[in-house]
């Protein structure tokens, strides 16, 4: 099953070693549909880039199934992130993913490594923290692997 469908901050992966496409997660269990919709909207509205402030002195272990709708049960480990805007504009996602069935991400993070194996996790703190630029994506995250989601680039 996986998360369906939704919209990330996707970053370049050398800012942070990742297996899997490297993303701040605004929304996911979405259909195809509606995501492209919601993706359009954010872009238009708010831009194509962004910046968060990624707190990575202190990496964290995230609660298992952290969504509404999740039963995936994989286990993962990242940080925490703040927006940099004057204005909250993790707020205005929010205001506007509130149109679509969804389900948002109220915590700003960034997922590392995920497992199905708690016990396979290695946590890593870095020096410092570090202010990452990401661009909005529309994400096929289908499946329960997570080497095998991608970015929806045929936008229609």
């Amino acid at each position: 099953m996986g998360y369906k469908y939704g919209i990330w901050l996707v970053y370049d992966n050398r800012e942070f070693s990742t297996a899997h496409i490297g993303h701040f997660t605004i929304t996911c269990f979405m259909e195809k549909e509606e995501a492209t919709l919601l993706y359009k909207e954010l872009i238009k509205m708010y831009g194509k880039t962004h910046q968060i402030w990624t707190i990575c002195t202190k990496a964290i272990e995230f609660e298992l199934n952290m969504y509404k709708d999740d039963n995936n049960n994989i286990h993962s480990w990242g940080y925490e992130g703040h927006t940099v805007t004057k204005e909250d504009i993790w707020l205005k996602f929010e205001q506007l993913a509130n149109k679509y069935n969804c389900n948002f991400s109220q915590r700003i993070h960034t997922s590392i490594e995920y497992s199905t194996d708690k016990q396979l996790l290695r946590l890593v703190d870095l020096p410092a923290n570090k202010l990452v630029s990401c661009s909005i994506e529309l994400v096929d995250i289908t499946s329960n692997n997570p080497l095998e989601w991608s970015i929806i680039d045929d936008i229609k």
